[in-house]
């Protein structure tokens, strides 16, 4: 901790353009996360940490709406730049919490959906057109790409459980019940 603080303090931001300073603020905040320095409660706490932080810089009108409105993807985004597992390919990325810093003092409009911090992302999700990989092709992109997943499931099983849907698309077994209820009730 001490290390780190001593970094920043030495550290200029003079001469750097808005994308470095995210990124600068980035490696900073998710440094001190990742060692853990304010125990239980460590996120919210560096949440708190980080507006003092960037108000101490001069971003006066940080606020904490976009921390509650994104905790989750907050606290993932801060995961996933430190964790790393090389034995399976597995290499941090700052990406996702600058997406979010870059949103909170940029006014960038970066979507902060939790499921496109999981690792396994892109073996679910065909990035360039957001749909769901399966084995029918006709299946057309939705607003909804996680009822699309849903439907998709269902039609190739239609004896599905919730818990092989939230398993199948990494998400919560209160999600994937709660999502299939709303498409009962929609149909």
């Amino acid at each position: 901790m001490e290390y780190d603080f001593e970094q920043e303090i030495k550290f200029t931001y003079k001469g750097l353009n808005e994308q470095e300073i995210v990124e600068h603020i980035t490696h900073f905040i998710s440094h001190l996360w990742q060692i853990h320095i304010f125990g239980e409660g460590n996120t919210r706490t560096t949440a708190s940490f980080l507006i003092k932080y960037l108000r101490k810089l001069g971003f006066k009108r940080v606020n904490i709406d976009l921390f509650e409105n994104h905790s989750w993807y907050f606290r993932n985004a801060l995961v996933r730049a430190n964790y790393e597992d090389l034995s399976q390919g597995i290499h941090k990325t700052d990406k996702f919490l600058i997406y979010f810093l870059s949103n909170l003092l940029l006014d960038k409009q970066y979507s902060l959906r939790n499921r496109e911090i999981h690792i396994l992302f892109g073996d679910t999700v065909n990035l360039n057109s957001d749909t769901v990989n399966t084995n029918i092709d006709t299946v057309k992109p939705k607003n909804d790409t996680v009822n699309d997943a849903i439907l998709v499931l269902i039609k190739q099983n239609n004896n599905i459980t919730a818990a092989e849907i939230c398993e199948k698309l990494d998400i919560s077994l209160s999600t994937a019940k709660r999502r299939l209820k709303r498409l009962k009730e929609s149909s």
